[in-house]
């Protein structure tokens, strides 16, 4: 058992991940998502990123500098064949609607319902695979 005092977390501030084609991802996110380009590689982590041969692309919803950053790591190899994903949750049909009307304009395979069936209930659910084969889930959350 913890005997830690929890911590309290009010939310995720960023995700990052690596792609294989950063301006294909790009047009993924901006598309989908409506995400805003927010920088090119960060200060603090450039010489990094170059002596690493990396390259990093920031994303925004519009709340942080960047709530998306997708890394294009040249020696690492893709392997996404598993469940690994992320999920997105937004509170308003309308924005639910939007994005699957734009993931089907896109002609993305879309799998209905929770990545994993055990999942909490939500008021709806789809999953979209973006050009690396990372999974994205978006739910539509249960009003209180």
């Amino acid at each position: 058992m913890n005997m830690h005092k929890p911590i309290i977390v009010t939310n995720l501030q960023h995700h990052v991940f690596y792609v294989t084609d950063l301006e294909r991802s790009r047009a993924f996110y901006t598309d989908l998502l409506d995400l805003q380009f927010s920088a090119l590689n960060h200060p603090d982590s450039s010489a990094a990123m170059r002596l690493s041969q990396q390259e990093m692309r920031f994303f925004s919803f519009g709340f942080h500098h960047h709530d998306l950053c997708l890394v294009k790591h040249r020696k690492l190899q893709m392997d996404n064949g598993s469940m690994l994903h992320y999920c997105l949750a937004v509170r308003d049909p309308e924005t639910f609607d939007a994005v699957r009307s734009r993931a089907q304009a896109m002609k993305l395979p879309i799998k209905e319902g929770r990545m994993l069936a055990s999942a909490k209930p939500v008021a709806r659910a789809f999953c979209v695979p973006d050009p690396d084969n990372h999974w994205i889930e978006l739910i539509e959350e249960l009003q209180p």
